[in-house]
């Protein structure tokens, strides 16, 4: 999400300019300036347009039909013609409106700019009659509700210049052959859209000779590169280029190395991108903004990006990058020292301390080198970088202690964050900042005992984080923001907020202070908080994480739940919440983190979550008091990684289609990093991370999983009253590395494939009433490191293999008949007899009874049966037709069947007879 606020503004306003001055010459937005009045019926279609939307906030309070409001030239966002009075200009961006898209609108069949942008308007569908405005030159609708098929009119709006419909909610699309008419089109964005069938769409572009700008974010996107490239009839020359958050590969290098004379702005995050960052990158010398983060690119990057003297920004944050830090600023020293602005390599593995060679980039204003493997000291040069905004080394080993000497000129910082290093503040009390920072990340610094004075002067802080800081004062008044009691008052325009590890009680009503509608992040976990939640966050449309656990909080899940849509985390762990999870939640379909556990939460399990929560990766429902089944419609979470229903009173079978969850059969890393949006006002949007955290019993005892939570695939169904098999499916969970099926009722035998869970790391099927042998395919599990099967019927001989004979004889503590080690050096067949012969003859027999008695008795029904069936005048010979049809045995054979019937049994009891002679030799 991070490429909301990026771009090149620069391209897009020439572009408006452009047809400002071309395509409406003569604007009037008074009616007094040329005496022309706007037209009648273009009036009745605005207003008609009106009707059709919910203007909460008033901004359409200039349209109506009095007296002194019929010019509707005048009207907020519509501008006219001086020469023909029509009505050419209609902008109402980013106005909060909401409502439908009347056909209405499209009567205005001269205009030449409709941007309705960034509002709420839905629609089933884009009207057809949208194909009227033949004149049209720019049309922008993205940021709306606006959904159904992308109508093949819009191919008639053959003046088009502009044309942005990005993040609606479009179905799917087939056909973009209509493009090919719009041969004038510059700017075309069509993010958002799931162009997924469009096999052609490469082609398609390369048929618009005048495209500079081209924007196809989160389009699932096929790889499909013509070979080869018919380049040959087209002149287009991009000059913007965005293809995030596809599925494009290396494959795509040989079509956007052909815009190397061309490309100012280049994104490329969010794709499977792999291998070395190609050395032709160095050739792009008009590039001046490059994205490549959120890929699988290795190594460093090649001495050729010093070719690039207008390389103004470089993001590379979050692929497989390594080597040592100063030899990678190295590589970007040359010609573009003095204009480089902007480095983003956080969550790499680069390593070393901060090189000298910083200072030589004096008009950096973004340095982000969080979560690496950087360390030393952090130089107080630092203090230097008069241009620096935004300064990150956040998750990584860097010591030693920060004085105002690190802060002398930074007068233009806006974020810090130097959370979870090894860092030490030595500030003097009486030190005034130069700078008022937006974002203020400090966890696990060492800030106390007393509440820094310095953090004071801050009043126009977005986001604080003061987790494990070791202060142990009050909260004061932090000047503007006002904060007061418990939990302090924020700002209404608050945007995220994490107060996580500290000391804060009270209710938790002092929230709804926060009224802004870009709230994306509320961390206050590990208080004392308490109440219930109130009603003002059901107004937070644009949360994404929701972190309340390990506080006193009460009372059941509100239904407006369901109102926060854009929830991605939602954390209420160790509570005590109650009552039944409602069913509202099911419309938070983004949610992929649920951590409930530890609460008073009853009823039964939901089985919606598995069809409408399908996003969903981590589910946590522990220690509460839910019963039931568990539903069948929960195998729908195909996406799931780790699945808790530990300690609740669920009965039934566990599920035998357990092996749909398929997230639990691969072994690839199936959890990105977590972004979301951090709204900085003045529509100014920056990506922020967010680490989920969850705490798991592995291996007996409970951690904290944090980053290491992408690797985990879990199964707890421990301390419930299950019955039942396990089921076979399961040995098919390949990837499962901790399974717990302990303190249940379960019966039957461990599946006989198990042994094909070779990433196994912790099995737990204690305290249940499974029986049998051990199958010896246990003995494959070379990375079992926790067992225990104690408490169970199990007998016979342990299997011999690698692993489990080194763990302790509690492992298999309470099966009474089991043997071999690591419980007894022998097991009791071992034993030699003191007559010498080689095996126990009773045992022997009891074999040989197993196998020869069945087939004697099998013999003697089908021998007595072949009797009857050669004579079918027999009065049983209707037993034998109905025996011998239930077989599929053709009755026109039936004769020939039955002598080989007869053939085949005798020959099972010679097999039989002659391994009883050999066993007991004879």
């Amino acid at each position: 999400m991070m490429f909301f606020g990026r771009g090149s503004p620069q391209l897009v306003c020439a572009l408006v300019i452009l047809l400002h001055a071309g395509g409406a010459v003569g604007f009037n937005s008074t009616s007094g300036a040329a005496g022309v009045r706007c037209i009648e019926r273009e009036r009745q279609a605005l207003l008609m347009f009106k009707q059709s939307l919910v203007d909460e906030q008033d901004v359409l309070s200039t349209w109506g039909s009095e007296e002194r409001r019929k010019d509707c030239c005048s009207w907020t966002g519509v501008k006219c013609s001086n020469r023909t009075g029509h009505v050419i200009w209609l902008d109402l961006h980013d106005k909060s409106l909401s409502g439908t898209l009347s056909p209405s609108l499209f009567k205005l069949q001269y205009l030449t700019y409709l941007n309705l942008s960034w509002n709420d308007i839905g629609s089933i569908r884009i009207p057809e009659s949208i194909s009227s405005l033949k004149q049209l030159k720019y049309l922008d609708l993205s940021v709306n509700r606006l959904s159904g098929s992308l109508p093949i009119l819009l191919g008639n709006l053959t003046s088009l210049r502009f044309l942005d419909l990005s993040f609606n909610k479009f179905y799917s699309v087939e056909n973009l052959e209509w493009l090919s008419h719009l041969s004038l089109l510059k700017y075309l964005d069509l993010s958002g859209i799931d162009l997924s069938k469009v096999n052609n769409w490469l082609q398609l572009v390369n048929k618009l000779p005048h495209l500079t700008n081209l924007r196809l974010n989160s389009c699932n996107l096929l790889d499909v590169i013509p070979q080869p490239l018919p380049m040959n009839n087209s002149s287009i020359s991009l000059a913007v280029l965005e293809l995030y958050d596809n599925n494009l590969t290396a494959t795509m290098f040989q079509w956007l190395f052909n815009f190397s004379n061309s490309l100012v702005h280049l994104g490329l995050s969010y794709n499977q991108l792999q291998g070395l960052i190609p050395e032709a990158f160095g050739n792009m010398i008009f590039l001046e903004e490059l994205y490549l983060s959120d890929n699988q690119f290795e190594g460093g990057i090649q001495k050729s990006f010093g070719n690039m003297c207008k390389l103004r920004l470089l993001d590379l944050s979050s692929n497989n990058l390594k080597g040592m830090l100063p030899d990678f600023l190295g590589n970007l020293s040359g010609c573009l020292e003095l204009t480089f602005e902007s480095l983003y390599i956080r969550n790499n593995k680069f390593m070393g301390p901060l090189p000298n060679a910083i200072r030589n980039f004096p008009s950096l204003k973004v340095l982000s080198l969080s979560y690496n493997r950087l360390n030393g000291t952090v130089p107080n040069w630092s203090g230097l970088l008069s241009e620096l905004e935004e300064f990150y080394i956040s998750g990584n080993s860097f010591n030693g202690v920060i004085t105002e000497a690190h802060f002398s000129k930074l007068s233009k910082l806006k974020g810090l964050s130097l959370s979870s290093n090894f860092l030490s503040f030595n500030i003097s009390l009486d030190w005034i900042p130069p700078f008022q920072l937006d974002g203020i990340y400090l966890s696990s610094c060492k800030l106390g005992p007393k509440f820094p004075k310095w953090l004071q002067t801050q009043g126009s802080f977005l986001y604080l984080d003061l987790s494990s800081n070791e202060i142990s004062d009050t909260i004061p008044d932090l000047s503007q923001n006002k904060l007061e009691g418990p939990l302090p008052l924020f700002p209404a325009n608050s945007t995220s907020l994490s107060l996580s590890n500290n000391g804060f009680s009270g209710k938790i009503s002092s929230l709804c202070s926060i009224t802004g509608n870009m709230f994306a992040l509320l961390d206050i976990s590990f208080n004392q908080l308490s109440g219930e939640l109130p009603d003002c966050m059901a107004s937070w449309s644009k949360l994404e994480i929701l972190n309340l656990g390990h506080n006193h909080l009460f009372g059941k899940i509100p239904i407006f739940i369901g109102s926060l849509k854009m929830l991605e985390t939602l954390v209420l762990r160790n509570n005590s919440f109650s009552g039944e999870i409602p069913w509202s939640l099911g419309d938070c379909n983004h949610l992929q983190f649920v951590d409930m556990s530890h609460n008073n939460f009853s009823g039964p399990l939901p089985g919606w979550i598995g069809e409408r929560l399908v996003n969903l990766t981590y589910l946590l429902l522990g220690s509460n008091n839910f019963y039931g089944d568990i539903p069948l419609r929960l195998c729908q979470l195909t996406k799931i990684m780790v699945l808790d229903f530990s300690n609740n009173t669920l009965c039934g079978n566990i599920p035998w289609c357990i092996d749909n969850m398929t997230a639990l059969t691969k072994k690839e890393n199936l959890v990105d990093d977590h972004w979301y949006v951090l709204y900085l006002g003045n529509n100014v949007r920056r990506g922020a991370a967010y680490v989920d955290k969850a705490y798991i019993v592995w291996k007996g005892t409970e951690y904290e999983f944090a980053e290491n939570l992408k690797i985990l695939r879990l199964i707890d169904l421990s301390s419930n009253n299950l019955t039942g098999e396990i089921p076979q499916q399961i040995w098919s969970l390949f990837e499962l590395v901790q399974l717990n099926l302990s303190r249940n009722q379960l019966t039957g035998r461990i599946p006989a494939d198990i042994g094909q869970m070779r990433s196994l790391e912790s099995l737990d099927l204690s305290r249940n009433q499974l029986s049998g042998r051990l199958p010896s395919s246990m003995s494959q599990l070379s990375f079992l490191s926790a067992l225990n099967l104690s408490n169970n019927n199990f007998y016979g001989r342990i299997p011999l293999g690698t692993q489990l004979q080194t763990f302790s004889p509690y492992a298999f503590a309470g099966n009474s008949a089991l043997c071999g080690p690591p419980l007894t050096p022998t097991c009791p067949e071992d034993e030699k007899p003191s007559a010498g012969c080689g095996r126990d003859i009773q045992d022997d027999g009891d074999e040989f009874w197993k196998g020869f008695k069945p087939s004697m008795e099998l013999g003697m029904a089908f021998g007595f049966l072949g009797v009857l069936a050669l004579k079918l005048d027999h009065p049983w010979k209707h037993v034998c037709i109905l025996l011998f049809n239930y077989m599929k045995i053709p009755l026109n054979n039936l004769k020939g069947y039955l002598y080989l019937i007869v053939a085949a049994l005798g020959l099972v009891v010679t097999v039989n007879a002659t391994r009883l002679r050999r066993k007991f030799r004879f």
